[in-house]
Order: structure tokens, then sequence, then C-alpha cells
């Protein structure tokens, strides 16, 4: 077996040796487009119907023990569902400042920063959303993008996706037979 491998190897060499080395190519940079990373948050506070909340909650004591919310909040007609019971208002909403929310570690960060509350408890969603894997990212794959934070499709007050019915497989087209 060795002998036949010597005349391969040889005339490898040779046509190596006469042809020498492939020349080199110009290579040309890839365009690139926006990085997800760097893609500004899109605002949501003048997306929320009573905000700054400020303008009712101002001047009054939080009520940090739980109650029930009757009045004037979107949420009183909206059961909340979130954490299993271990949650109240001011687990994301600052006792302190109505317009502001509050991280895990006590963080005040705006409203249109509520990915940063969400991302306290949730961190293991966060290098997706950054790097665009998870959640939106709108704009031109060449100019100004902006990226959804997390309450533009999830409720904060009970993020679940609603379950979904599977719908029938469609018809198959006219002159072929289903499988």
């Amino acid at each position: 077996m060795r002998r036949q491998t010597a005349p391969v190897l040889v005339a490898l060499l040779a046509l190596v040796a006469c042809h020498g080395p492939e020349p080199r190519r110009e290579t040309k940079p890839a365009v690139q487009g926006p990085d997800a990373r760097h893609a500004a948050v899109e605002p949501r506070s003048q997306l929320l119907p009573a905000y700054p909340c400020s303008g009712c909650h101002a001047g009054r004591e939080a009520r940090t023990q739980r109650y029930e919310l009757k009045e004037f909040h979107e949420v009183r007609n909206h059961e909340f569902s979130h954490g299993e019971d271990a949650f109240w208002c001011f687990q994301c909403h600052s006792s302190k400042d109505p317009d502001k929310l509050v991280t895990s570690n006590g963080e005040m960060v705006s409203f249109d920063e509520a990915y940063k509350i969400c991302t306290s408890c949730h961190g293991d969603k966060i290098n997706d959303w950054r790097n665009g894997a998870h959640g939106l990212i709108v704009g031109n794959w060449n100019g100004t993008r902006t990226k959804k934070s997390c309450p533009a499709c999830h409720d904060p007050h009970d993020p679940r996706f609603p379950s979904i019915k599977p719908e029938a497989k469609p018809a198959p087209p006219k002159g072929l037979k289903a499988l």
C-alpha cells in the first residue's frame, strides 16, 4: 500500500511546484446592516392610557398591602396572573414615584425601560432579546431600526399568551390527491 501512495504524493508535489500556490483573491468587506444590539427601544409611556400615573397617585400614600383594585385601573376586570401570587403591584411599580417602575435590585426606571423590569427576573431571555432572536425589531435592514419592549407583546399583568386552537390542514389544490 505504501508503494502505491508514494507516486501519488510525488505527482501532487510536482503539480503544486509547477503551478505554485493559488493566487490571492481580493476580498471585499460584507455589507453590514445595523446591529440588533444597538437598535433603540421604542418608547411605551405615550401608549399607556392613564400615563402619567402621578396624575391620580400624586400626594397619595401607597397602599403596600394587597387589596382588590376596583376603580380606574384597566386591570380591574382582568385577573392578575403573574408569578403565582408571589407578586403585588410594588414588585414592579415604585411605591415612591408612581411614574417609575422598580427592578428586582431596587433600581427605578421609566415605563419606557420596562424591559429592565422583565429581565431582572427573566434573565434567560435578555441575550435573545438584545440580539434580536426574541422580540420584534422593526425598520430597514440598512437604516434605523427599533426594537419592541417586552410589554409590546406580553401583558405584564398576565404575560402568557393564550392557547391557540389548531386549525385543520388546508385542502389540497384541485387535481392533486391528498396524502
